[in-house]
């Protein structure tokens, strides 16, 4: 966002101005949104000009029509007018969550191409939000009226027929009544089919979901083990047991998969060593049943939900039972983890406000390395809490 003219003008000042400060021309509006919206926009809000917060499938085009305003003035009021959009300059409050009426749905791809990370892959909802309540979860239950079902005949039917690759999109796609006969539907097809998330107390529970997941092009089977041990599962609220992970682990195998690759998260609150140890333990006896992946990343607390306040675990702790995961199953099993560095700034930044919205421009304009971002958020272990009130909804 820098001037051309003088790359240090200050974007609050274009906010306010709806110009230049040294050249007096004009400056595009600058909307945002997305699924960070859900949680904590305060970030954006000396960025940008409004913010549309949740869902916005259909208010998206009333944004776009109040934007069309001149002059900028006008722009502004008519935005802060609609529903679930935060227009920093105008309002002292944020808006609360917006969700669309369950007639938009689904949201799927209106074009295809090769030149996108899912390349020439159609993707569709199955569903929106969650009927689950992990507490670390910004789609938990309680958010937009939590798990909303599209139905079976209307997913297949939006699918091209000509479509050969598909993604199946969702918080919870594997909790859809009717997704074991969709799967086998697209088979049917010819489609390899990708799903965004598979709990394994769906996949333990039924033999023909593996099966129809190969019949589509599975070669690696994907959950969650979510916490290092089943007590710190138990406080995140997750469903995923033990004998869940083994019998993934079995059906992989039994179905011709390459392997189980499985996600958790490290630096949950109260964890401690021995849980480290017992993650250890348990994923190499998994993997005496098939080879073992894990996807680690750092706990981040995020607004919005019930860890909200939990504080972030720290780099050095963090980094420390990597260390320990890693020489237990070294030679056993491919550890890969996200840098404890960059958690720490998602952490600052999920949990803080504008200020550490315009500190992050300072930190990419030097450079965007982790020093740049250390020296321009500060490296407090805990993070500011800057919070607006949230109206009534």
């Amino acid at each position: 966002m820098s001037c051309r003219c003088s790359p240090s003008a200050s974007p609050t000042n274009w906010r306010l101005q709806g110009s230049c400060a040294c050249c007096a021309r004009p400056d595009p509006l600058v909307l945002a949104g997305g699924p960070l919206t859900f949680s904590n926009p305060l970030p954006l809000a000396g960025i940008v000009d409004a913010i549309v917060v949740g869902e916005a499938d259909a208010r998206v085009v009333e944004t776009i029509c109040a934007a069309r305003q001149t002059p900028r003035q006008a722009q502004l009021d008519a935005l802060a007018q609609i529903a679930h959009v935060f227009v920093p300059a105008h309002h002292s409050v944020l808006p609360p969550v917006g969700a669309e009426d369950d007639a938009v749905l689904p949201a799927y791809s209106a074009i295809t191409t090769p030149h996108t990370e899912l390349s020439n892959m159609f993707l569709i909802e199955t569903e929106r939000g969650c009927s689950r309540g992990c507490t670390y979860c910004v789609m938990r239950r309680s958010t937009n009226g939590g798990m909303r079902i599209v139905p079976a005949d209307v997913v297949l039917g939006t699918i091209p027929k000509d479509a050969t690759r598909v993604g199946l999109v969702g918080a919870a796609v594997s909790d859809h009544p009717k997704i074991v006969p969709m799967l086998h539907a697209l088979a049917d097809r010819g489609c390899n089919v990708g799903l965004s998330s598979l709990r394994p107390d769906r996949l333990a529970a039924n033999d023909d979901f593996v099966s129809a997941l190969a019949r589509v092009g599975y070669r690696t089977l994907t959950t969650a083990m979510d916490g290092t041990s089943e007590r710190v599962r138990d406080t995140l609220d997750r469903r995923a047991r033990p004998k869940h992970l083994l019998k993934c682990a079995e059906l992989a195998k039994k179905h011709g998969m390459d392997r189980l690759k499985l996600y958790l998260m490290i630096g949950t609150p109260g964890e401690t060593d021995a849980d480290v140890d017992e993650c250890v333990a348990f994923t190499a006896e998994l993997s005496r049943i098939i080879p073992v992946a894990l996807g680690i990343a750092a706990f981040c607390p995020k607004r919005n939900t019930p860890l909200d306040h939990a504080p972030f675990a720290g780099i050095a702790v963090v980094d420390d039972r990597l260390d320990r995961l890693r020489r237990g199953l070294r030679g056993r099993v491919d550890v890969r983890a996200t840098s404890a560095r960059w958690a720490w700034v998602e952490y600052i930044l999920a949990q803080g406000g504008e200020t550490e919205g315009l500190r992050l421009i300072d930190a990419v304009d030097a450079g965007g390395s982790f020093r740049a971002y250390a020296r321009a958020l500060g490296r407090a272990e805990r993070a500011p809490r800057r919070a607006l009130p949230v109206a009534a909804g």
